[in-house]
């Protein structure tokens, strides 16, 4: 046996797993931009969020993972059992799907942190670099990072886990950077406290239009609470990395869960503490995507002038603040590309070798890798890269499209495995951890997780109708329609085969 390979049957130790869990669904940039939009208020509609969907699914996924302890094929295999195989899969292929055109957003993204640690700017706003279109060098890198990701991802995923703990460490020092700067802020000047908290509790909704007023404008702000809490469907494929020791998966997604609500909290606390939000308001140069590296500026000048640094020592400080940011990013970009180029795979593969074990693209390396169909995987990826870098408009018209698609394939995968959640309870009856002991409540937490996604998903649909058109809004819905469409087709034609 190679090294590698021994290096391979590893298992991750209880507190790097809650680091993870912690750090994979916590997102930095979530909180800056809830900050950003909505103010203090954002903490409103967070709470109600973790209330109606994170806490209820958590305790989901707790037992679930605990029941199945050893299981490979996760939310495939939940279904399957609970419901049936045919609705497994296609909701596997739902949510693979989904992924798989998020990714190529993702690489798109990839250089904005890139460039700030590089060069302490966002390149990707410069019209050319080194005389060539700015889109064909991103490009070209984007290419090259689904090359270096396509590597990762094929010597398994205690080689990923090795990006997840140093992205883990790094957001951890983001957070303790942000709120310490705050609250220095705020404490250095105490009397700017009280104004500053009623200035954010009372903002406008960064989402109000003509049509979109009062509550209405900032019910948006729910959906974007909702993924706020997303992610937890593909740490969960963690679980046959946790050894034998029993219930430690389960227990470690219920303890990340408390970290990831006291990071957004103590986040955007701070900056309604420390930050004058009129002037975070007037960051009208930026654009949600790189909406936190302007707040971080904000936060190292008004650092640097609550000092009294010379105009140096403070372009020093603003550098390593951006810089270590993007750093951050950079890292919690590649961690998340490398999880769901390699999760959401790992789950549809199980569902398909239900029949095609045999078959040679699905044939593993040493590293437990179906190595075919990742490079398979980054092709297609790439293909559309560079589809993407030629800006046609019907290229660039279908990626909008499909990217409209994502956002509800993406959550309707969470709603089928809380409806399957109390069939699960019902059908399964050997030990493990039992959190919910009442059917009753079972139910209650499925109805909860339900009801949230459900009102997500049709508040998503009425804003688009309403900004975009009623053509944008039956793309929300045909995505997902066609997805279930070839994923039935799929499994009639070849996942039956074994019942001949």
């Amino acid at each position: 046996m190679t090294p590698e390979k021994t290096k391979e049957t590893q298992t991750l130790s209880f507190q790097k797993i809650v680091l993870i869990i912690a750090t994979t669904v916590f997102s930095f940039s979530s909180s800056t931009t809830a900050f950003f939009t909505m103010g203090l208020t954002s903490l409103i509609w967070l709470a109600i969020a973790a209330f109606l969907y994170f806490v209820p699914f958590a305790i989901i996924n707790s037992e679930l993972t605990s029941a199945y302890p050893k299981s490979k094929g996760s939310l495939y295999t939940w279904v399957s059992d609970s419901i049936s195989p045919r609705l497994a899969f296609m909701t596997t292929f739902i949510w693979y799907s989904s992924y798989f055109i998020w990714m190529m957003s993702l690489f798109l993204k990839l250089w904005i942190p890139a460039g700030i640690l590089l060069f302490g700017k966002d390149i990707s706003k410069q019209v050319s670099i080194l005389g060539f279109p700015t889109k064909w060098i991103l490009s070209i890198l984007s290419i090259l990072g689904i090359l270096i990701l396509t590597w990762i991802i094929n010597h398994g995923f205690l080689r990923i886990s090795k990006w997840l703990i140093v992205s883990g460490v790094l957001m951890v020092g983001l957070v303790i950077l942000t709120v310490s700067t705050n609250l220095f802020l705020a404490l250095s000047h105490p009397e700017t406290i009280i104004p500053n908290l009623a200035s954010s509790s009372h903002a406008d909704s960064f989402f109000a239009t003509d049509k979109l007023t009062g509550l209405m404008s900032q019910l948006p702000f729910l959906i974007f609470a909702i993924t706020a809490f997303g992610g937890m469907d593909t740490v969960s494929n963690l679980v046959d990395k946790m050894g034998n020791q029993k219930n430690k998966f389960s227990k470690a997604v219920l303890v990340g869960g408390g970290f990831i609500l006291l990071f957004y909290f103590l986040d955007i606390m701070s900056w309604a503490a420390g930050s004058d939000y009129t002037h975070v308001r007037a960051l009208t140069n930026q654009h949600l995507a790189n909406l936190m590296y302007g707040l971080i500026d904000l936060l190292s000048r008004d650092l640097s002038k609550s000092l009294g640094l010379s105009k140096a020592a403070g372009d020093l400080v603003n550098q390593l603040y951006l810089r270590y940011t993007a750093l951050t990013m950079f890292t919690a970009y590649v961690s998340l590309l490398a999880t769901i180029g390699y999760a959401p795979l790992k789950v549809l593969l199980k569902a398909l070798s239900a029949d095609q074990s045999s078959a040679r693209i699905f044939k593993k390396n040493r590293y437990d890798v179906a190595s075919r169909v990742v490079y398979l995987q980054a092709g297609v990826v790439s293909l559309f890269v560079i589809f993407l870098s030629l800006g046609t408009p019907i290229v660039s018209q279908l990626y909008n499209q499909l990217t409209l698609m994502t956002n509800l394939s993406r959550s309707l995968p969470y709603l089928i495995v809380a409806i399957s959640y109390p069939f699960f309870k019902a059908k399964f009856s050997e030990d493990y951890l039992t959190i919910i002991r009442e059917k009753w409540l079972a139910k209650l937490l499925a109805v909860l997780v339900v009801l949230s996604i459900t009102l997500a998903i049709g508040f998503e649909i009425y804003s688009t109708w309403l900004s975009d058109g009623i053509v944008s809004s039956l793309f929300l819905v045909i995505g997902p329609v066609l997805a279930a469409l070839v994923a039935d087709i799929i499994y009639t034609k070849t996942l039956r085969r074994k019942r001949l």
